[in-house]
């Protein structure tokens, strides 16, 4: 096959035109590997190109592939999936980042007091001395004051904070902002065992 020629596909039931030098443009894809002539490609009754993919999904990668264009919001998950599936390393780091700042935003407008409690976290990451640390949350109305000794292994360093809205949110927003400074969620969240509520969740500096 030479670069400049047109290939029309069969993705999924969705017919795709693009040119070879597209699909080939990363050499170490798997695209690039299927469409390099040294390996026979099923075809449809028509003598297209036959993907077995969700063709909705793969334009995204076509576009990528030809102007390096981020897929929308609502797509990143699958379009990650895919990029993975077909080795375009190049595609699949970004998306992951432009995903991960959609969720955040979402969280982020779920929880309005996240900055206010977010400072407190970082105010306190200086007195940290242990490599894996807890962040625990306890809500107004939870009485269980012996919490930190019976949810953390007392040899380990905690941030306390006090708080009624949704944890979950506020430790999808924090792993985000912590993994900017190095820091890695390294356990589940924990409960609380009197009021049920998700307390805490195991944090590891460094990799």
């Amino acid at each position: 096959m030479e670069d400049s020629q047109v290939v029309d596909l069969n993705v999924g039931g969705r017919h795709l035109t693009t040119s070879l030098s597209t699909l080939t443009k990363y050499p170490d894809s798997m695209l690039a590997t299927m469409f390099s002539g040294r390996h026979p490609v099923a075809k449809d009754k028509d003598g297209r190109y036959f993907i077995d993919v969700d063709g909705d999904v793969f334009v995204h990668i076509l576009n990528f592939l030809r102007f390096g264009k981020m897929p929308p919001p609502e797509r990143a998950s699958q379009v990650n999936e895919y990029a993975e599936y077909f080795g375009l390393e190049e595609l699949k780091a970004p998306v992951l980042e432009d995903f991960e700042q959609v969720l955040y935003g979402i969280c982020k407008k779920k929880l309005p007091d996240y900055q206010s409690l977010w400072d407190c976290v970082k105010s306190k990451l200086n007195d940290i001395n242990t490599s894996y640390f807890y962040i625990r949350t306890r809500s107004f109305d939870c009485q269980h004051l012996g919490i930190t000794e019976t949810v953390f292994p007392c040899n380990y360093d905690t941030i306390g904070l006090e708080f009624d809205p949704n944890p979950s949110i506020f430790f999808n927003l924090l792993a985000v902002d912590l993994k900017r400074r190095n820091i890695f969620t390294d356990s589940c969240l924990r409960v609380c065992p009197v009021c049920g509520r998700k307390a805490a969740m195991g944090f590891r500096i460094g990799r």
